[in-house]
């Protein structure tokens, strides 16, 4: 009975010590910031081919909020949620929220804010350069002040693996203590 009652005490804390290890920051974005690659004044419509990194490997779409139609689109659409903000039809800002399910890991990604009628039309941000994990809160603030708005936000990239949500991580963890205390108990 204690060495049942040793090893839930420590599956918990093992539980326990990884929710608490993952921490959710947040990756606030504007035009002025450095780790803007570019922005460009036309087309207007030419995602992904337009982005500055795209060489000959095609890049994929892993997740696009539009603003007018409020529809999520790729392949991780149901991994994220995007609030816009200032003005629900004319945004200024917009905040991209991990809500859970796979997360992109980026080795090579980038985020696409457009407005599509003023100049600029498109700002892009290397998502691997800027250091986002997959699930930091992307805040974008301050896009077209003058006129414009945001139309819509994209990330997209080149398939990589996923990141694990917490949850799986508490298992992993619970799984290995579990191995760790049936090893110790078989040699006593």
């Amino acid at each position: 009975m204690q060495s049942l009652l040793k090893l839930a005490c420590g599956a918990m804390a093992g539980i326990l010590l990884t929710m608490l290890s993952v921490q959710v920051e947040a990756l606030t974005l504007g035009p002025g910031d450095m780790i803007i690659d570019g922005s460009i004044s036309g087309p207007s419509n030419c995602e992904p081919d337009c982005i500055p990194a795209s060489g000959s490997d095609a890049f994929e779409l892993l997740y696009k909020k539009d603003v007018d139609e409020g529809l999520e689109s790729g392949g991780f659409a149901g991994s994220y949620e995007t609030e816009f903000d200032s003005s629900p039809d004319d945004p200024a800002d917009a905040y991209i929220r991990y809500v859970g399910g796979p997360a992109i890991s980026c080795g090579v990604c980038w985020l696409v804010v457009k407005d599509g009628s003023h100049e600029p039309y498109y700002y892009f941000y290397d998502l691997g350069a800027a250091g986002w994990n997959g699930t930091d809160t992307i805040e974008l603030l301050g896009f077209w002040p003058d006129g414009g708005a945001i139309s819509h936000v994209s990330i997209w990239g080149r398939p990589g693996t996923n990141v694990p949500e917490p949850g799986t991580l508490g298992l992993i963890g619970l799984g290995l203590a579990g191995l760790g205390f049936a090893t110790r108990r078989r040699r006593s």
